[in-house]
């Protein structure tokens, strides 16, 4: 779907796991919020501009951070988020920071999708001479003689100057993943406005040294803004420039650019992320999207299109199916409601709104996508029928996870379209702690014969499985597994982001072999996102207490309550296996 400009309303994904280095968060213990904040939960992807999954960033919400797992997906509990311009961060070595504003909802689980840009040197130039360096994505930049300081300590820096430059197209597919934040201001007089972007920039520079530079004080440099072909006719004859304030997520105006033939023409002082946008008044608004059965439209963006205009904007609904943000005052809108695999469900018209509005809950049809059953058999070393293992199966960016019952697994996946794909499959033995080769399986929809699998031939060194109920669970990499010490308390945790497995639970003791007590076991499972805490007092057995590096080990069972009905109680056994980090 290709969007001309958007405002975001509420930014989106849910996925992997806060860390022990977020003691707070994980506890479950809400943090103390400013006046402005609410507490709220975080679920999100990231990918990078070629829209592959991005593992192992860095994903900060305030003071608490986790790291995407092999999918892109991160989850953060219990974060505190301002109440109208929540703000999420992004940080990879080698991409431009990437960021997420929304207004989050409270108590529920807000989803967000960041694109990280991918950093290329544009050019070089002398410090002391400056020079002209045109951007390969479009635009240019120019500098000026002896104008580049140490960003670290303001000294003069008289080196070769590498120059990160990205311009942003507004009329890209996938702008609004790739841009900072949402294109949310405040202008000169200090009010909350909505933008309409005609371009872009990203700007970072660097020394020999891979130290950080920036402009000296009183030096300036000037920026040409290319406007899209079919943003022209529309472009201003000047138009307020903004740079991204990457605190609090909101783009602040700072000056302004003129239009140059085909491109806008500024002037900055300093680097980040520069915006050439016109802005418009805003209100609030709010809808809940359900289908006719009461259930949720969790995740699924709504896009509201200006009727008259290019202009669009867009959100995502939260777990709860509600959707909120700012929208354009005194505008008629077409609202389009899309699923999570981007199939249109529900077009109307809606609008003008004069002063904050909430359309209530709209209920449309249920959408069943496309469903794929992949079947199958795994054995053993010795031939012999598996009989506690899984079978992961990597198909489209993502994984997902099969139990294998007496030897035999059936897996049903949701797609958003009969394609023809590879899966790549693999049957895991956990009596044996044996994995075997990945086997590719062409699939479409329907249904597909995986034949026999072999769970032979590498040996698995992490993972976590539990039995809940009559649910049984297993969280092993390519998941995100984990386990860390903090002082004297050990925490362990895992997720599984198709299958909405999130496990964490921590004891204090000592960092060797022997039976300790449970603090606390936090545990959400797919059935209506049921959420598990510990019940009663039971202990933990570690049968390996590595180094950093080397493995935790050992098993509990006991029992646990639902949070959202206390009296059902279940019995949960658990055993565990992973790196301590």
């Amino acid at each position: 779907m290709k969007l001309s400009r958007f405002v975001t309303l509420l930014a989106l994904p849910l996925a992997l796991l806060l860390y022990y280095s977020c003691e707070k968060s994980d506890k479950g213990d809400p943090p103390k919020n400013p006046p402005d904040n609410i507490t709220a939960e975080v679920y999100g992807r990231v990918t990078d501009n070629d829209n592959v999954p991005v593992q192992g960033a860095t994903v900060i919400a305030g003071t608490a951070t986790t790291t995407t797992d092999v999918n892109g997906y991160f989850r953060i509990r219990n974060a505190s988020l301002h109440k109208t311009n929540g703000f999420i961060k992004v940080e990879k070595e080698g991409y431009f920071q990437g960021s997420r504003t929304f207004t989050p909802n409270a108590g529920t689980t807000n989803y967000v999708f960041i694109q990280l840009l991918k950093k290329m040197v544009s050019g070089t130039f002398p410090a002391a001479s400056g020079g002209n360096i045109t951007v390969t994505s479009g635009g240019s930049i120019n500098f000026p003689a002896n104008g580049i300081v140490n960003a670290a300590n303001n000294a003069a820096y008289t080196g070769n100057v590498s120059v990160y430059a990205y311009f942003i197209n507004p009329t890209a597919a996938r702008f609004r993943e790739m841009m900072p934040g949402a294109l949310r201001g405040i202008n000169s007089n200090n009010q909350a406005v909505g933008l309409k972007s005609y371009g872009m920039m990203a700007v970072e520079l660097t020394g020999t040294g891979g130290e950080k530079l920036q402009l000296a004080n009183g030096k300036s440099a000037t920026i040409l803004f290319p406007i899209p072909t079919t943003l022209q006719a529309q472009a201003p004859a000047t138009i307020p420039l903004w740079i991204f304030n990457d605190t609090t997520g909101v783009w602040k105006q700072e000056g302004s650019a003129t239009k140059q033939g085909s491109n806008y023409s500024g002037t900055v002082s300093h680097f980040s992320f520069w915006n050439c946008d016109d802005p418009f008044p805003v209100v609030d608004f709010t809808v809940t999207i359900k289908d006719q059965n009461n259930t949720p439209l969790r995740y699924g963006e709504v896009v509201l299109k200006i009727i008259g205009d290019t202009l669009s904007v867009n959100g995502y609904t939260d777990s709860t199916g509600k959707v909120s943000g700012p929208v354009p005052v005194n505008k008629a809108m077409q609202m389009q409601v899309y699923n999570r695999c981007g199939a249109l469900v529900h077009t109307q018209q809606i609008g003008p709104f004069a002063a904050a509005t909430d359309l209530g809950t709209i209920t449309i049809p249920g959408v069943v996508s496309v469903s794929l059953t992949i079947s199958g058999s795994a054995v053993n070393c010795s031939g012999a029928a598996v009989t506690n293992g899984v079978v992961n199966v990597a198909l489209n960016n993502n994984n997902y996870r099969s139990n294998i019952n007496n030897g035999n697994f059936s897996i049903v996946i949701d797609r958003c379209d009969q394609s023809p794909a590879t899966a790549k499959l693999q049957a895991i033995d956990f009596n044996a702690t044996q994995q075997g080769p990945l086997t590719d399986l062409a699939v479409t929809s329907g249904t597909a014969n995986a034949g026999q699998l072999s769970a032979c031939g590498d040996q698995i060194n992490q993972f976590i499985t539990y039995t809940l109920g009559t649910l049984n669970v297993s969280l092993l990499p390519p998941d995100s597994v984990r386990a860390g010490r903090s002082g004297s308390m050990t925490s362990i945790s895992g997720y599984h982001p198709n299958q909405s497995n999130y496990t964490y639970f921590r004891f204090t003791g000592n960092a060797q072999p022997g039976t300790y007590a449970i603090d606390s076991i936090y545990i959400e499972t797919p059935a209506n996102y049921t959420r598990w805490k510990k019940s009663g007092n039971f202990n933990i057995t570690i049968t390996e207490y590595g180094a950093v590096g080397g493995i935790i080990a050992g098993s509990f069972s006991g029992n646990v309550f639902d949070e959202s009905s206390p009296a059902n109680v279940q019995p949960i056994v658990c055993n565990f296996r992973v790196k301590r980090r």
